[in-house]
């Protein structure tokens, strides 16, 4: 109770104002080779299909059932806030005609993204970045990962049906335009009406702008087809943003330097339903068509169509670490059950050196483990003729952070290709495996490897090096022969043995030369 009026008191104190910002100011994040890789990409978009008609005065996605609660983040989630529990949300239900705030299996989780994105600290980054990992490895529903209630424990999810559910919920393609003249507003328009396909309903968009020092008239009460009450006046100075148009009104007038400007989009923001009205606002178009630096507003706007994908080949991968950093996981397949290398091989979107220096479940964890999968499907066609796969499962250990440490605790390759149902190929770690600096290779084969004797006779130890005590064997015509294994070349699959066989049907096989 002391807390709750200690914060009154501060509250009151400051004179902020009810519909008051976050406080804290988020840098313009990094763009980084890796941002700049998905936005090159990205689809340029352009409609399909020729507009039957006329646009309408206005549109409003936000009050469809594919949209969302509008929700209040948590630290500097905004890019992920705007592109996965909005926009991948939205698409995901039209794609599906399904009611978003049916079931939390409908709204997906800003934070599985996030978490794997902002290096275990607070910090922002770029839409694009949780949509790449949407398109690669799926999103995760706030059925298998809730909003925690405390971000600083930047949580990872842990559990393979968690994550191979998340899988089947794909990013198609990510696409992108530009909004820097009349045609770019009004491709916007048009994406936002019908995506340009001629679709029931249309898209939603992701921008970025700052956020800090802007000004908004809070009592609009111009024309509006919409409703809306709050309209931005004057562009920010400071703080990144991320933020999602949802529609627009060509009704609503903005007034600047003793002229009228007409029309706006009407924007969600994720500050919660008491910021704005009902956490919405218009911005007008008249701010796009001015001269200023992207980082103020976007001259790009994002969007995004889904897939229902099923997953085909998976790998199940436990391992306990405590600095997640360090780790980044490469899936791999070769042609022959000898194989020592993979042929084949895809990085992982997910835990690839993400994470921060936390343990696996993030900080504040009781447990260092976590159970991961990672989906294989892309590479499936480039191994289809391969009879007897092998597949293999490369963890890569650096040193990014502080020294961390830990083991593999199991590791196996789901196929859910046969229509006899899915087979498991484990690969057999009868304990867990530290995993040492560099590379550790892993391997689950799916054939047996053959053994020289209609006996339960292992020529092989667990560490691939053969045994040296000599072997007697009856051939079918009932002669005898001994022989050592003195070689085997893994790579080649070629044994060099010495033997004596004794061809006249005796036993005599007390010597044994090369």
């Amino acid at each position: 109770m002391m807390k709750r009026i200690l914060f009154l008191l501060l509250f009151a104190a400051a004179g902020l104002p009810a519909t008051a910002q976050p406080t804290r100011t988020y840098e313009v994040p990094k763009l980084t080779d890796e941002v700049r890789a998905i936005r090159a990409a990205a689809a340029s978009w352009t409609p399909s299909k020729p507009l039957e008609g006329t646009l309408p005065a206005s549109v409003d996605n936000s009050k469809l059932k594919y949209f969302p609660k509008v929700f209040e983040q948590k630290g500097g989630s905004c890019a992920q806030s705007s592109g996965i529990r909005y926009l991948f949300t939205y698409e995901m239900n039209r794609l599906l005609d399904r009611d978003a705030q049916a079931s939390d299996a409908n709204t997906f989780s800003y934070f599985y993204t996030w978490n794997f994105l902002n290096d275990g600290i607070d910090q922002g980054g770029f839409a694009e970045q949780g949509l790449n990992i949407a398109r690669q490895q799926g999103a995760m529903s706030l059925a298998d990962f809730p909003d925690p209630s405390s971000y600083f424990s930047f949580k990872w999810a842990s559990g393979y049906d968690k994550y191979t559910r998340a899988m089947q919920n794909r990013v198609k393609e990510i696409i992108s335009f530009e909004v820097i003249s009349q045609e770019g507003i009004d491709l916007a328009r048009r994406y936002l009406y019908d995506a340009g396909d001629g679709s029931a309903h249309g898209g939603i968009l992701s921008y970025s702008a700052l956020a800090t020092g802007w000004t908004f008239d809070s009592n609009y009460s111009g024309p509006s087809e919409t409703g809306y009450t709050y309209m931005l006046t004057k562009l920010a100075t400071d703080g990144a943003h991320a933020m999602t148009i949802v529609g627009y009104d060509d009704t609503v007038e903005f007034s600047k330097d003793s002229q009228i400007h007409k029309g706006a989009f009407i924007v969600v923001n994720s500050y919660g339903t008491w910021w704005g009205d009902d956490g919405r606002y218009y911005l007008p178009y008249y701010f796009f068509l001015q001269d200023r630096p992207s980082q103020t507003l976007s001259h790009d706007v994002t969007g995004c169509s889904c897939t229902v994908h099923s997953p085909q080949v998976v790998f199940r991968v436990k391992v306990t670490y405590d600095s997640r950093n360090d780790l980044a996981f490469t899936m791999g397949v070769a042609d022959k059950p000898y194989a020592t290398t993979p042929t084949v091989t895809l990085k992982s979107a997910i835990a690839a050196n993400q994470g921060g220096d936390h343990p696996m479940q993030g900080e504040y964890s009781d447990d260092n483990s976590i159970e991961l999968a990672f989906d294989f499907t892309e590479a499936v066609p480039k191994y289809a003729s391969y009879t007897e796969p092998k597949y293999f499962l490369t963890v890569t250990r650096s040193e990014i952070g502080k020294a961390g440490s830990g083991v593999i605790n199991a590791f196996s390759v789901i196929d859910y290709r046969d229509a006899d149902g899915p087979k498991e190929y484990v690969c057999d770690l009868p304990q867990p495996v530290v995993l040492e600096k560099g590379a550790n290779l892993f391997a689950a084969a799916t054939t047996a490897l053959k053994t020289t004797s209609a006996s339960a006779i292992q020529w092989l130890d667990n560490l691939w090096a053969p045994y040296t005590a000599p072997y007697v064997l009856r051939t079918a015509s009932g002669k005898y022969a001994k022989f050592e294994i003195t070689d085997y070349d893994r790579g080649a699959g070629r044994v060099t043995i010495k033997y004596l066989y004794q061809g006249d049907g005796s036993r005599n096989l007390n010597s044994l030369t090369d």
